[in-house]
């Protein structure tokens, strides 16, 4: 019975910062208002939920620089903490048919955030250069190269297409470790429980066009919840 309570509180305040994202995309060029907007999006939530999220390595960042975080990923709650904890200027890529669920798909596409279709390749490759261009004229990007949700909270393995927006863009990346969130909300079901998750920034990374790099990420975000666990 709470989570479902939660979960229309959840979805009121969603649609609210839909909206009202929607109303500022005429003038917010830059996507500063959405920025903000974003942060009461994903605070909001995790408020309701019963969430609070700790993160380590923000002192690591520059907060007016671009760049692609590449997190792992455990729980559809991902992106609300994300959005909490990032300081930066950030969008994430989603599924390309979300944009048209009324209000909240029009609100995501309306502030910049990019759809992408992963059933077809030569699209998915459009989609990941035009979020280049965005990362280039300012903002930041969060990618989940594993390309779906943990099922067992392993970390899987790193998709390569997902890199080609890095290749694109050329700027720094950060290992981002989330640890706790497939607690918060478990793949298999419908509960939303309280708790404590815990965020990793790591040093930024400068981009690097070696076969090596993308599991050198992965091996950081690895090692990153090994030791967030034995705290």
């Amino acid at each position: 019975m709470i989570t479902y309570i939660k979960a229309f509180f959840i979805s009121i305040h969603c649609v609210i910062i839909a909206v009202l994202t929607i109303l500022v995309s005429v003038f917010d060029r830059k996507g500063k208002i959405t920025h903000y907007l974003s942060k009461l999006f994903g605070g909001g939530i995790l408020f309701i939920a019963g969430v609070k999220v700790i993160t380590e390595g923000r002192d690591l960042l520059d907060s007016e620089s671009n760049y692609i975080f590449i997190s792992n990923h455990l729980s559809y709650f991902d992106i609300p903490i994300l959005m909490k904890a990032i300081p930066n200027n950030v969008r994430f890529i989603y599924k390309d048919t979300l944009t048209k669920i009324p209000v909240l798909g029009w609100g995501m596409y309306l502030g910049g955030y990019i759809p992408i279709n992963r059933e077809n390749v030569r699209e998915a490759m459009k989609s990941l250069k035009k979020a280049a261009l965005r990362i280039i004229n300012g903002i930041s990007v969060v990618i989940f190269p594993e390309g779906t949700r943990s099922p067992d909270g392993i970390t899987g393995e790193f998709k390569r297409g997902m890199f080609v927006l890095a290749d694109e863009a050329k700027v720094s990346l950060v290992p981002t470790t989330i640890n706790g969130s497939e607690k918060i909300l478990p793949k298999d079901k419908f509960k939303i429980r309280s708790g404590t998750v815990r965020v990793i920034f790591s040093k930024p990374l400068k981009y690097r066009k070696e076969k090596t790099f993308l599991e050198e990420i992965r091996n950081i975000i690895v090692s990153n919840r090994m030791n967030s666990e034995n705290k």
